[in-house]
């Protein structure tokens, strides 16, 4: 029966049923504004209307099989509005049509050029930070943040972790028993404390190639409902490009 879940597997055959229209009052959409949605079709009995977030179809509500419907976008949106309309026939056969509505404009911008064709969670987050490349990998330290970001290069997907920064001054800010090779450097202070005790973080990373250098970085991520992006400003002014889940991590020089 059609209910505030949408319907599942391939629909029954349905062959007069029709949406001759499914429509907005506008071509976009800004936050927080008013917009109606108005459609029309043929052969129906009932009609519900899901919107769509993240890709997904949400609890839905019963609606005429013609006619209208006044909302109003949530004031924090960041996404396209998105709507299927599905209709049904007396034996409960259906067909659906969606609708999407783009943003007008981004309430924040992003802080760097080509950037994603989204808007972003909000203004960029400026911090101070500091900067260490290892033998495999990166260490980034966000001091707004009080975390460590470790991007790993040591195989084909560049994978990357975050942790909590747990260092405190008092605290010993090396090992002296650890000997680095030549041109390689043992990481200090916050760095330093993650790596020796992390193995994996150790192991993976391997020593620095040089000490670490501090710089001001700015912060911004997508503003999706799961499954987010995070840019990070590099010293260079390049962007660090950090796939949801740690699952992969990019780099694009400055300008790029």
């Amino acid at each position: 029966m059609p209910g505030a879940s949408p319907p599942s597997g391939a629909p029954p055959r349905a062959s007069n049923l029709a949406i001759r229209f499914f429509q907005a009052d506008r071509a976009t959409i800004r936050p927080g504004e008013a917009f109606t949605l108005t459609w029309e079709s043929t052969g129906a009995v009932q009609a519900w209307l899901y919107p769509v977030v993240g890709g997904r179809l949400t609890q839905g509500v019963p609606v005429s099989p013609t006619g209208s419907q006044i909302l109003t976008a949530p004031a924090d949106l960041r996404q396209p509005l998105e709507y299927m309309l599905f209709v049904f026939d007396s034996s409960e056969a259906w067909i659906s049509r969606g609708l999407r509505l783009p943003l007008r404009a981004c309430p924040a911008e992003w802080f760097f050029p080509n950037a994603p064709a989204e808007c972003p969670s909000g203004p960029p987050q400026a911090s101070f930070a500091a900067y260490q490349p290892f033998e495999h990998g990166h260490m980034i330290w966000i001091q707004a943040r009080d975390e460590i970001f470790v991007l790993f290069e040591d195989g084909s997907v560049h994978r990357w972790r975050v942790f909590v920064d747990l260092f405190e001054e008092g605290m010993p800010e090396s090992d002296p028993a650890l000997t680095p090779p030549p041109g390689r450097f043992q990481p200090v202070r916050g760095f330093g404390l993650l790596w020796r005790s992390d193995p994996e973080v150790q192991a993976r990373l391997g020593w620095a190639l040089r000490p670490e250098q501090g710089f001001t970085t700015r912060i911004q991520g997508t503003a999706r409902e799961r499954y987010n992006t995070l840019f990070i400003q590099a010293p260079d002014g390049g962007i660090w490009r950090l796939d949801s889940e740690g699952y992969g991590w990019s780099y694009h020089p400055p300008g790029s």
